[in-house]
């Protein structure tokens, strides 16, 4: 009834007998997502919910954490994994101050989970030891703008809004990239398994742009040395 009356409107005011329908772009799926990869030189391959059994859902009190697998000095491993932890709302909006770094803190706590950042044992300064930031500060990312802030006032402005730091421990042995569709669940680092996550479903909570995040973290990957293999979590 809408559209016809507003078609008769324009038909009646003698108006241009001539549409263009907008509609939405298709959603990235996770076939195209392999299909990516495999043009950056991955194995990829999806696989169902069911088949991995180290899935756990998430709970308010996890952090969204760094998709860095190694082990953490922090017991609550059930949060979300994203590139650099809260770094990645940042970067794939393209926030660079401190101001926009602690009202997205805000809004992870708001969305039910546990703002944070992480550094390591070996870094000078220690939250240098986050691979992710570090690309991020040397404008190391593709069509992403550095930081206007260091990583410990990065650091500091992340506590500062009630978020947690975490010091992650020993070298980088990953041996796969987990790429999770499954809403609401996670994988908790394993120091004898060790494995990059990244909680993909995470994209639609916060409402980032998918395509852009997902080459993030496949360059993150890449620069870092890290496996060029990847497991596509999808629902059973």
């Amino acid at each position: 009834k809408y559209l016809v009356a507003a078609a008769s409107t324009v038909e009646q005011l003698g108006g241009p007998l001539k549409a263009k329908l907008i509609v939405p772009s298709a959603p990235l799926t996770p076939e195209d997502v392999v299909g990516v990869l495999k043009g950056r030189g991955w194995e990829a391959e999806i696989v169902k919910q069911a088949d991995v059994s180290a899935l756990i859902p998430t709970s308010s009190d996890g952090l969204m954490k760094c998709v860095d697998g190694r082990p953490s000095d922090h017991s609550a491993m059930d949060g979300p994994k994203s590139l650099g932890g809260v770094y990645a709302i940042a970067t794939n909006r393209g926030v660079t101050d401190i101001e926009g770094l602690k009202k997205i803190c805000e809004e992870v706590k708001k969305c039910g989970s546990v703002p944070s950042c992480h550094g390591d044992e070996h870094a000078h300064p220690a939250p240098m030891g986050c691979g992710f930031f570090k690309l991020w500060s040397q404008s190391k990312l593709e069509g992403i703008p550095a930081p206007k802030f260091d990583s410990e006032e990065g650091q500091k402005a992340i506590l500062e809004a009630g978020g947690v730091y975490e010091c992650l421990a020993g070298s980088h042995e990953e041996k796969v990239v987990y790429i999770n569709f499954v809403e609401g669940t996670t994988l908790a680092p394993n120091g004898d398994d060790q494995a990059f996550v990244v909680d993909a479903w995470m994209t639609g909570t916060y409402n980032l742009d998918v395509p852009k995040y997902l080459v993030a973290a496949a360059s993150t990957v890449e620069q870092l040395g890290g496996p060029l293999k990847a497991k596509l979590i999808v629902p059973n």
